[in-house]
């Protein structure tokens, strides 16, 4: 009795994982159909974003440095290309890491067949040059401090002249008494100063700034944390600038000289050296 007992015990459970491995089997099936079947049908949605060259509808906005032809195989916007499978903000990442010319990349993508690139190039304002030597460089930054190269004519343009003969390289940013230099000229170019403007900037000392002015006078110019771009520190700026500049439009001395603007704990102390002892020291 025992013995039959077990027997038909173990034929049940023989049966039960018959059962069991013909489910698997079913369900493993179905998943895998499944699979299959939304790979279809997600090839075939994104077939309808494959475009031609004469379906795609792109607009490339860019400057006057980057050309738009760049942005298109970038971004690889060419004939065959299914925008549904473009990685737009991978590769947006990449090209404005790659062109420090590019401040900034705006992708609108409306499916099936248009898509919108709007390249905002960075607007120079500084030239670059070394410690010594020519100022006539390619090398640019803005107001951000990004060094960039521009091929246009940018002649009028201030120029910083950096403490050694190695410049600061294109992707990189300015800083120390460089950075200083850019907050100095940017004050500078207010409406307010308009009267008399910044030729360029020696950044070699390393408690003053040395610039020279438009009516050739120069300034040995200082502020409260000129190193730090914060707004107590631009504030410190500002009014040892304005000060500078009542200064030199009251007229006192009418030949170019060179004025003194490093007290910046009394700011309205702003005096002129003696136009002989131009060696700045």
């Amino acid at each position: 009795m025992v013995r039959r007992t077990r027997q038909h015990t173990g034929k049940r459970r023989l049966q039960l994982a018959g059962v069991v491995a013909v489910v698997a089997v079913l369900v493993a099936s179905i998943v895998a159909a499944a699979g299959i079947l939304f790979r279809s049908l997600q090839a075939i949605w994104h077939e309808q974003y494959r475009v031609t060259d004469r379906e795609l509808d792109v607009v490339i906005t860019s400057g006057k440095m980057v050309h738009p032809d760049i942005v298109t195989l970038h971004f690889g916007l060419t004939n065959g290309a299914n925008l549904a499978t473009i990685p737009f903000a991978e590769k947006r990442e990449k090209l404005l890491g790659r062109i420090p010319n590019i401040r900034d990349i705006k992708i609108e993508l409306r499916r099936p067949k248009r898509v919108t690139v709007d390249v905002i190039e960075r607007e120079p304002a500084v030239r670059i040059a070394p410690a010594k030597g020519h100022a006539d460089t390619e090398y640019v930054a803005d107001f951000e401090g990004m060094v960039f190269p521009f091929y246009s004519n940018v002649s009028a343009l201030p120029v910083i002249r950096e403490a050694t003969q190695r410049r600061t390289p294109p992707g990189k940013r300015l800083d120390g008494m460089a950075a200083a230099a850019l907050r100095l000229v940017e004050t500078a170019a207010a409406p307010e100063f308009a009267e008399i403007s910044i030729l360029e900037v020696d950044t070699s000392h390393s408690d003053y700034l040395l610039a020279t002015m438009s009516n050739y006078s120069r300034a040995k110019i200082a502020w409260d944390h000129m190193l730090d771009d914060t707004r107590q520190a631009r504030e410190s700026l500002h009014r040892q600038y304005l000060h500078l500049m009542q200064v030199m439009g009251a007229r006192i001395i009418t030949q170019p000289t060179l004025w003194i603007a490093t007290d910046y704990g009394t700011p309205v102390r702003i005096y002129a050296k003696d136009p002989t002892r131009s060696d700045g020291r």
